[in-house]
């Protein structure tokens, strides 16, 4: 059984047992380091479970609130140290880009995840591997160039409004618009393809 935090953006609980997935997500002012050990604790109850019968803590690594991400590692290290449970971290690019393996997108992939307004964080795979560092852009100050050789994957329906009449017709069928979740990391953990070395927060140069 695995418990998943995710504090990129909201507050995002989860946990993976077999083929189950429970999740809750809360949206709070609050600092999320004030209230993680309390609604951690009625979440499991919730689902009636306990840190005894966890197996694992998978901490989603980025993008987002650095302080969010630092609070969720921190809980989780805590943790480990006091129950020895195993801790590991994904980032949400790797979660989505394991969604699209399939032989019929480009193996070139190009990943944006909504921030705020117009701005996009971004991150491009290539082979299911990272071929360059995260960043932030704002489509208002950047010119983002299209080809029809890679698959582009956005999480927002924003992205393909503002895109809309700039994109060629025959690239637009490249572009795919996913929902991101946490259902999407049982796959991942089953197949045991995620990086066990010591988790750390995605960090974005332009944006932190």
């Amino acid at each position: 059984m695995f418990l998943i935090l995710d504090f990129t953006q909201s507050l995002r609980l989860a946990i993976i047992n077999n083929n189950k997935t429970i999740s809750k997500e809360i949206k709070t002012k609050k600092n999320i380091s004030e209230i993680l050990i309390i609604e951690i604790d009625k979440f499991l109850k919730k689902s009636k479970t306990n840190f005894k019968t966890i197996k694992s803590i998978c901490v989603i690594t980025g993008p987002g609130s650095f302080t969010g991400i630092r609070s969720a590692l921190t809980f989780a290290k805590s943790l480990k140290l006091t129950t020895k449970l195993d801790i590991f971290g994904i980032s949400k690019f790797e979660i989505i880009n394991s969604q699209f393996k399939s032989n019929k997108y480009n193996k070139k992939k190009c990943i944006l995840l909504h921030f705020k307004d117009k701005q996009f964080f971004l991150q491009t795979f290539k082979d299911h591997k990272a071929i360059e560092k995260a960043k932030l852009l704002d489509l208002d100050n950047v010119e983002l160039r299209f080809n029809d050789k890679t698959t582009y994957i956005y999480d927002n329906i924003l992205f393909r409004d503002l895109l809309e009449n700039t994109v060629k017709a025959s690239i637009k069928k490249n572009f795919h618009l996913i929902d991101y979740n946490l259902d999407g990391l049982r796959e991942i953990i089953i197949k045991n393809a995620i990086d066990n070395s010591e988790p750390k927060p995605l960090y974005i140069t332009n944006y932190y």
